[in-house]
């Protein structure tokens, strides 16, 4: 119960905490049980008050301003978002968490082998019509990797196995966007930010880029060139 003295306690140890990890699972609980309440204010305290916060899955996929909540019970593929990327299985929640460089960013995980790019670029399609914004960024992030972010906005990846994290930046719109119908969505810059790469979050630049490449989303297919 969220008035009772394990309530209480929890709020205490988050506001004593010297960092804090969130742990994965189901994105969705962490919306619906914490949203709102004095446990996300004091996370977001902690977040002010400069101290590190991390997550991994579920943990990482509401570091974002916007996140995918999964809030239907399951976990869309890439190809059912693009067939109809405003479909009732594309949940996207914001207002939870306030980062520093986050405020228009998409998180996602699992990245590489779950074959998630399509998603991310509906999410991050679905976020800019939502926030009525063209600047929303996509950043997936591969599993047994991590992107740690220091104060100033500086990004580094660590991997233990060559991951990557992933840059999604749109310079504009979907092209089309509606209800039953496949996205179309064109030239969407998608870059890689390697263990050798340096990402500036204050204006999403990469220093020494892994690679880059150009998606285009024709009729609901995923295309890189």
């Amino acid at each position: 119960p969220r008035g009772g003295p394990d309530a209480r306690a929890v709020r205490r140890v988050v506001r004593s905490a010297d960092a804090i990890f969130i742990a994965g699972g189901d994105q969705s609980r962490y919306i619906r049980f914490w949203k709102g309440t004095a446990l996300n204010e004091a996370l977001n305290a902690h977040v002010r008050a400069g101290r590190p916060i991390a997550g991994t899955s579920a943990g990482l996929a509401i570091l974002g301003g916007y996140s995918y909540g999964a809030m239907d019970g399951g976990s869309i593929t890439s190809a059912t978002a693009l067939r109809d990327p405003m479909g009732g299985e594309v949940t996207l929640d914001s207002d939870f968490l306030t980062m520093p460089y986050l405020s228009n960013v998409v998180t996602d995980t699992h990245f590489g082998k779950r074959d998630r790019l399509g998603r991310l670029i509906v999410f991050v399609a679905r976020a800019a019509q939502q926030a009525g914004r063209e600047d929303m960024v996509g950043i997936g992030v591969d599993e047994d990797t991590a992107l740690c972010v220091e104060a100033d906005g500086r990004g580094r990846v660590l991997s233990r196995n060559g991951g990557y994290a992933w840059l999604v930046m749109p310079p504009h719109t979907a092209d089309r966007l509606r209800g039953g119908e496949p996205l179309e969505f064109h030239a969407i810059p998608v870059t890689g930010v390697g263990s050798g790469s340096l990402l500036h979050l204050d204006g999403f630049r990469v220093d020494d880029a892994a690679f880059q490449v150009t998606a285009d989303i024709r009729d609901g297919g995923l295309e890189l060139r």
